[in-house]
């Protein structure tokens, strides 16, 4: 007689497994609990000593091909900034994706950079001191023949700041489990300049400069938790 054993096993492994599904089947994305968001409205035009340029002399690298950024990303914003102090250009670019997941998610800019004929000889974690803390930001030096970019970004997903790959999958799980669809935002500042450690500290100038200038209800949309009033 076959013993009963085995398949009482997979009777409570089934049931586990449909009960973890019901735990981590997320109730409604984090995206449509906040109100609409604009990022046109959010990141002002003009802030501190920094003002918007058009010209075609500076071309933001753009996260992916249009098709497929139209497919990730509810909300992309690409400009580039003057500092009238000391001349110096940021390019500027926030890509928003609504739910992040297996098939659509944030790319990081170790992807999209050499998918556009960049070689990324540089990289490492850092962070940007704030007065709402530290920002930890990943800092990448792409380059081209006659063009040299040090690039600074960071990944929200959720509420979390996600340092690196692993991070980033981890903080998607984590928001699942809270029963929340996890959104996703790529920040990212970057210069065409010869001097990457300058260009740097010009990147975090201006990164300060912009939250500064934000109102605070917006902070958590770049920032999550971070960005969110203590007390």
């Amino acid at each position: 007689m076959k013993s009963p054993v085995p398949t009482l096993v997979l009777l409570v492994l089934m049931l586990a497994t449909a009960g973890l599904a019901i735990l981590l089947k997320p109730a409604l994305p984090t995206s449509e609990q906040m109100r609409n968001i604009d990022l046109q409205r959010i990141v002002p035009t003009a802030f501190s000593t920094w003002s918007v340029i058009a010209t075609n002399d500076v071309s933001v690298v753009n996260p992916q091909q249009k098709e497929l950024l139209d497919s990730i990303y509810s909300q992309t914003l690409e400009r580039s900034y003057v500092d009238s102090t000391s001349g110096q250009i940021v390019m500027l670019s926030i890509a928003y994706g609504g739910v992040q997941s297996k098939q659509s998610q944030v790319h990081r800019p170790e992807v999209c950079y050499p998918a556009q004929g960049f070689q990324i000889s540089h990289s490492e974690k850092s962070g940007i001191e704030t007065s709402l803390g530290r920002i930890p930001v990943r800092r990448l030096l792409a380059i081209q023949p006659r063009r040299n970019e040090p690039v600074t970004y960071w990944i929200r997903v959720g509420d979390s700041l996600a340092e690196g790959w692993v991070g980033q999958k981890i903080a998607v799980v984590k928001q699942g489990i809270s029963g929340q669809f996890a959104d996703g935002l790529l920040f990212r500042t970057s210069s065409i300049a010869p001097d990457a450690t300058f260009s740097y500290e010009i990147q975090d100038r201006f990164v300060r400069d912009l939250l500064n200038a934000l109102r605070p209800e917006d902070l958590p949309f770049l920032l999550g938790s971070l960005g969110k009033p203590r007390g």
